[in-house]
Order: structure tokens, then C-alpha cells, then sequence
């Protein structure tokens, strides 16, 4: 996100790499989910308050300002608990270090659990059908019905694959999907639980029955649609559970720690940051997500989205709610369900 020359001039800066890597993509999304930061290259200059390095190798002496340190892991050889002794407050990805630096030191250490890109990263189920459709029997209108969910993705080898690449077919999907009306098989029950996956089956086609005692097997009635359905978004479900685990993890989240700390750290040496303008929270991208629902697929690469949203919330920090809502307004001829989000505007 560009800063727009208007807004009132950075109160913190953070200071990272140039290199193209993981630590400079860290810096340049704090900056774009703080409205009042700036990126710094390698070396804090005299701008703001605070500098934030990240990482604690960039730290060399003390700045002036309050110094700040990302600490990744222990490295001996960029002198990872001196660097930590000369800083103001120091900041771990993972408790483990946060722990140890507690315990060698007397500097103020904080634990920021890590964020992940969780617009990027986002499961769906990716179901196998193995074999020719052509056969009204084989159940082609299963496989066109389950294609209308979402959050599901359909492989078919239409019988036109190499035996010798099916294999990877079978290691790339979540289940094997058997859609068949009647079957004397079909094969793909049985190279499928060779290769570990689970299946998705009717309960009374070709072999299916013999394996009643296999809890590997999830069956639905034989040619019913919407059992069939259910039975999928059940298996989507048990998918999120891992999910789940990690919800509150996004980069959002990540920031929003950051912004505690930070005001913290600023409010304490008599610096306050500007009052939010009306609107104006974190995590405006996960309630879209949330509310929109359906109409956002896995697949669906929300990365330019994500950047418009974090402007639009930049301006909201700033009062701005009017510029916000031209850039979200923008955004919505290419994705309708940005609708969700214009309707929590304070202007609506």
C-alpha cells in the first residue's frame, strides 16, 4: 500500500530488508496495516518515535528512538541476546525464545504469536473421480452437482490418463469420489485405499458393500444428490477443524498485537498516537470472508483485494470515511461481495 503524501507524517518506523525474502514481505505488510508506520530500508533514520527492526540482526547501536526488535530464533553469530540487552522491548515470533530471553535478561520481552497469509491460504476440498463418465450410469450429474459447492474442486481423468500417472492423481486429492449409479468395481475403491485416501461412495454399488467394516468408506445412498452434498460438506468440515486451529492467525491479527505493543510503548514515554476515526478496526478482510461466504471460493486469489481493504481502513484510521468508500466501491464491480463490507461504513 502506497502512504498517501496527505496523511500526517509516520510516527514509527519499520526498518527491513531489501532483499525480496520473508523478513522484508514481514515489514512491508506491517506497514500497510498500520496507517501511522513507514518502511525504512536497513537503518532506522530520525522519523517518528519507534523503530522496529525486522529483524533484530539490522539493530547496530541504539537509535535515539524507542528500539524495538523482531526476534526470529537464536543465532549466536548476529548476537542474538547482546542485540536484545541494547534494545527497549523485545518481540518473539515464538514463546520459546521469548522464554529464554526472559530468563537471561531484564529487557521488557514480548510474545507476539506469528501470522500467515490467511487469505491466501485457504482449504478446499479436492475430491478424485477415476474413470470414464460417458455412461448415464457412471453418474456424471453427482459429479455437475457437487461442482456448484463452493469450496470444492473436482479431478477427472475422463479414462484418458496413463495408468502410470494416475498415481499422483491419487496423491494430490482429499477423497475419491465413486458417483456411480452401478458398478461392478469400480478399481478406484480399491487404489485408492491402497494409497491411503479415503472414499466417498454409494452404499450399494459393485464392491462397496463388501467393505462394510472399513471406516474409510463414507457412504450415501445410492444416486441421491443431496445426501451426497451433505455427506461432501461434512467431509469440507472436517477439513477446517485443522483450519480452525490457526483462525486467529492472519496477518491482521498480527498487526493488531503490534499496535497494542506499539501505543503502548508510545503512551508510556507521553507519545499518543491519533484516535481511530469512526469504523476503523482490524480484520476488516476476515469479516468479509466470514460474511460473504459462499460467494468467495478457495481458489479465489483475494491478494489485490486485501491491499485495497487495508487502504480503505488507512483512510478510516485518518477520518477519512468518504475515501474509503470510493476505493471499496471500486473494488466492488470486480468483487460483488465487497458489498458486505460497504454496508459497515459509517456512512451507511
Amino acid at each position: 500500500m502506497l502512504r498517501p503524501a496527505e496523511f500526517p507524517a509516520p510516527l514509527i518506523q519499520i526498518v527491513g530488508p531489501t532483499d525480496n525474502w520473508i523478513l522484508q514481505k514481514l515489514s512491508k505488510i506491517l506497514v500497510s496495516k498500520l496507517p501511522y508506520a513507514s518502511f525504512s530500508e536497513w537503518r532506522p533514520s530520525q522519523v517518528g518515535h519507534l523503530a522496529y527492526y525486522v529483524n533484530y540482526a539490522l539493530f547496530n547501536e541504539p537509535s535515539g528512538l524507542i528500539d524495538v526488535g523482531f526476534f526470529t530464533h537464536r543465532e549466536d553469530s548476529y548476537e542474538f541476546l547482546s542485540r536484545a540487552q541494547e534494545m527497549d522491548c523485545c518481540v518473539c515470533m515464538a514463546r520459546m525464545y521469548a522464554d529464554w530471553l526472559r530468563d537471561k535478561t531484564r529487557k521488557e520481552i514480548v510474545h507476539i504469536p506469528m501470522g500467515f497469509d490467511s487469505c491466501r491460504y485457504r482449504p478446499g476440498l479436492v475430491l478424485g473421480v477415476i474413470g470414464k463418465l460417458e455412461h448415464p450410469r457412471k453418474g456424471r450429474h453427482l459429479v455437475e452437482h457437487l461442482r456448484t459447492l463452493p469450496f470444492v474442486e473436482i479431478v477427472t481423468t475422463d479414462g484418458l490418463l496413463p495408468e502410470e500417472s494416475l498415481r499422483d492423481i491419487y496423491q494430490r486429492i482429499d477423497y475419491v469420489l465413486i458417483p456411480a449409479l452401478v458398478e461392478g468395481g469400480p478399481m478406484s475403491l480399491l487404489e485408492g485405499l491402497a494409497m491411503g485416501k479415503p472414499i466417498i461412495a454409494p452404499d450399494s454399488v459393485g464392491m462397496v458393500p463388501e467393505f462394510s467394516d472399513c471406516y474409510r468408506i463414507h457412504r450415501y445412498p445410492t444416486g441421491d444428490a443431496q445426501s451426497l452434498s451433505r455427506l461432501v460438506t461434512t467431509c469440507y468440515q472436517r477439513k477446517l477443524a485443522y483450519t480452525n486451529s490457526v483462525a486467529d492467525r492472519g496477518w491482521d491479527q498480527w498487526a493488531s498485537d503490534h499496535h497494542e505493543l506499539f501505543t503502548r510503548l508510545l503512551v508510556e514515554r507521553g507519545v499518543s498516537l491519533p484516535t481511530p476515526g469512526p469504523g476503523f478496526r482490524f480484520g476488516m478482510m476476515k469479516e468479509l470472508l466470514a460474511t460473504a461466504g459462499a460467494e468467495i471460493s478457495p481458489s479465489m486469489d483475494l491478494s489485490e483485494l486485501e491491499t485495497t481493504i487495508d487502504q480503505a481502513a488507512a483512510f478510516l484510521y485518518y477520518g477519512r470515511s468518504g475515501d474509503s468508500l470510493q476505493l471499496l466501491e471500486n473494488a466492488e464491480r470486480r468483487f460483488p461481495f465487497v458489498r458486505h463490507l460497504i454496508t459497515t461504513l459509517p456512512s451507511h
